[in-house]
């Protein structure tokens, strides 16, 4: 019977918000949480090494990778892990058998297998039932979904894998094999708190978005009933007194939103847990009626995902949603007593000094209760990326440069990461310090941990909008 372990990598000690680690999330691995559970469901042993909310050092995590003995080990990253990547590869044994899966191996397998030698296999896209073929000891080349090496060295990329399409088919995340106690956000109203995703692909094709590549272009969803089973779950196991949705387009389905609310207030959930969505939600799909009716089963805050406050901007970036959209959906989340958190990006498409400035302006001229400014970080095989491969500059910034509070990593135009990262910390002190937004933050404060935290989170946020 082969064993898999699951490595989160420490992604605090490469991404941090505003700068700061003690300000940063730490997330449950919900993908690796699947992964295992499928793998569990098949009977075969598995194992989750959860790296960044443990703080692990590599002796650490090379033990237990010796002591559980696998026959694979498997890894999921972002661009900006890849260097932290290749050092756990590294601690693996000669005869254990390591796969990279996530956003960068399926955007760049053959680029992966090349300047990586301690990586044996790409899973691209989804990656449940081809880690579950690979346990099953499947000949590699009648697996779809992976790249590898031949017996030659050269590098093979089968067929893509299928998308599943029936999400409630899924077992719920093995969250025992994680440390529940340790995940945290400055941001959180009560604890415990989990993550719970609904549905994965995305049917729009912003310039910058990097969805698509492991998620495809159709939105694939999970019942109402499944999702509130899941809430019924946590909350019965772990005592879960907060949920964060972390989904790009839960709202997209207004019938989903109306039924899943309905269901949280029939079986009395909405008494048992406040929840939010903090991964951002477009503003196009928001209404007052279903505003009104998720404050009522529980919904305390919501992300926007907005991006720019320049409707010429928005339009290349191809976001199809409108300033007025973005506007409605913050007075409307105000009206219904749902706090809003704005999402910006600076150094989209198009963008120059002046576009800019008009991100900060809006930003403060519609009732938010936070923002997040980030500069952008095109990933790989985005539109946008392929524009700058084209018609811009790559820096040599190396993959841990790829962060939203990096110093950037491309030019192309008016775009520079000098221009960027000004506009980010302006951007933070205008919105931040302001007499309106700091006397709605102290009406809000209950508790003295929630001073704590509050106070910890800002001076994070202003040390960083002040650093030269």
């Amino acid at each position: 019977m082969k064993k898999l372990l699951l490595i989160q990598p420490n992604y605090r000690s490469v991404y941090s918000y505003a700068g700061s680690q003690t300000a940063t999330p730490i997330y449950p691995p919900l993908g690796l949480a699947y992964i295992a559970a499928i793998a569990r469901q098949h009977g075969f042993p598995v194992k989750i090494i959860e790296a960044n909310a443990l703080g692990l050092s590599h002796e650490q995590i090379k033990k237990e990778i010796n002591d559980f003995n696998p026959d694979f080990v498997a890894m999921s990253a972002s661009s900006s892990m890849m260097d932290e990547v290749e050092k756990l590869a590294k601690l693996c044994p000669a005869n254990v058998k390591v796969i990279l899966g996530g956003i960068h191996a399926s955007s760049m397998p053959g680029e992966v297998l090349r300047d990586y030698p301690r990586i044996d296999l790409v899973v691209r896209r989804e990656g449940e039932e081809t880690i579950v073929e690979l346990l099953n000891e499947k000949s590699y080349s009648e697996i779809r979904g992976v790249s590898y090496r031949d017996k030659s060295g050269k590098i093979i990329h089968n067929l893509d894998s299928t998308f599943i399409d029936d999400l409630d088919s899924l077992p719920f995340p093995a969250r025992d094999l994680l440390p529940m106690e340790k995940y945290f956000s400055f941001e959180a109203r009560q604890y415990p708190i989990d993550y719970i995703v609904t549905g994965r692909g995305c049917p729009y094709k912003c310039t910058f978005c990097a969805d698509f590549i492991t998620s495809g272009r159709k939105l694939r969803i999970r019942s109402a009933a499944n999702i509130v089973a899941e809430v019924e779950y946590l909350v019965k196991e772990y005592g879960v007194k907060e949920i964060d949705f972390q989904d790009d387009n839960f709202t997209y389905y207004a019938d989903r939103v109306f039924e899943f609310c309905e269901l949280m207030i029939k079986k009395g959930l909405n008494k048992k847990i406040i929840w939010k969505v903090a991964n951002g939600v477009r503003c196009d799909k928001l209404t007052l009626p279903m505003l009104k009716k998720m404050r009522h089963a529980g919904c305390y805050m919501l992300s926007l995902g907005i991006e720019s406050g320049n409707q010429e901007i928005l339009n290349k970036m191809k976001k199809a949603e409108t300033l007025q959209d973005i506007k409605n959906a913050a007075i409307w989340c105000r009206k219904v007593g749902i706090e809003t958190r704005g999402l910006f990006i600076f150094g989209n498409l198009g963008e120059n000094r002046k576009t800019m400035e008009d991100t900060i302006r809006f930003a403060k001229s519609i009732p938010l209760d936070t923002a997040t400014f980030h500069i952008c970080i095109p990933m790989p095989k985005t539109e946008y990326w392929e524009i700058i491969q084209r018609d811009g500059k790559f820096l040599d910034v190396g993959w841990k440069g790829y962060t939203a509070y990096s110093t950037g990593a491309f030019i192309h135009g008016n775009v520079t990461p000098e221009l960027m990262s000004e506009m980010q910390k302006k951007a933070y002190r205008e919105f931040y310090i302001r007499p309106s937004f700091i006397m709605r933050r102290l009406l809000r404060l209950k508790t003295l941990k929630d001073v704590a935290l509050t106070f910890k989170g800002g001076m994070e946020v202003l040390k960083f909008a002040n650093k030269h």
